[in-house]
């Protein structure tokens, strides 16, 4: 009777982690987010989400989304939502109708896009990341700023470079420095 239970006991193990298995492409497809309208009444103005890598950085922005404007703001000129995570903070500005003005959103130790470490490996062999920051900006519907901040080292030597969207690579000097708070 212990050897029946101990093989069915090993026989649902085996079902259930079977079935938890998951079959990953070589090849992931990564599809741009769409933009999303923040509304109210008769204005409207587009808040465009980043297609980041990074969970928290992802995660943060879907909050954002979910956010409602609440009718007991309406008395001021302006306000400011902060939210905030682990790695960093996305903040939006509302004027007094509830319309999307702007919105700033920092970050600290991401994960890189593929793409962008790509770009930076090929023109930084032997070279290694050792700090990241991600800015992305945008206002009324138009991005701003998106771009990361990376700091490099190879041997004793530190390189600070900054990374656009689109992979162009700016060195950046010493004085200007590289704010990895």
């Amino acid at each position: 009777m212990r050897t029946i239970i101990t093989f069915a006991l090993c026989v649902s193990l085996f079902t259930v982690s079977y079935s938890q298995e998951k079959k990953v492409n070589k090849e992931t497809k990564i599809e741009e987010l769409p933009e999303v309208v923040v509304s109210s009444k008769n204005d409207f103005t587009k808040y465009i989400p980043d297609n980041n890598p990074d969970a928290v950085v992802r995660n943060t922005q879907n909050e954002f989304l979910s956010y409602k404007v609440d009718d007991g703001c309406k008395d001021f000129d302006s306000y400011l939502v902060t939210l905030e995570s682990k790695k960093g903070s996305l903040t939006a500005t509302y004027n007094e109708k509830g319309i999307l003005m702007s919105v700033s959103e920092k970050y600290v130790n991401v994960e890189l896009p593929r793409e962008l470490m790509k770009t930076v490996y090929l023109a930084y062999p032997e070279w290694t990341v050792t700090q990241s920051k991600f800015v992305y900006s945008q206002e009324k519907g138009q991005i701003l700023k998106k771009a990361y901040l990376l700091k490099l080292k190879k041997n004793n030597k530190t390189q600070n470079i900054l990374v656009s969207s689109i992979g162009e690579i700016t060195k950046i000097s010493k004085s200007e420095g590289l704010a990895m708070n």
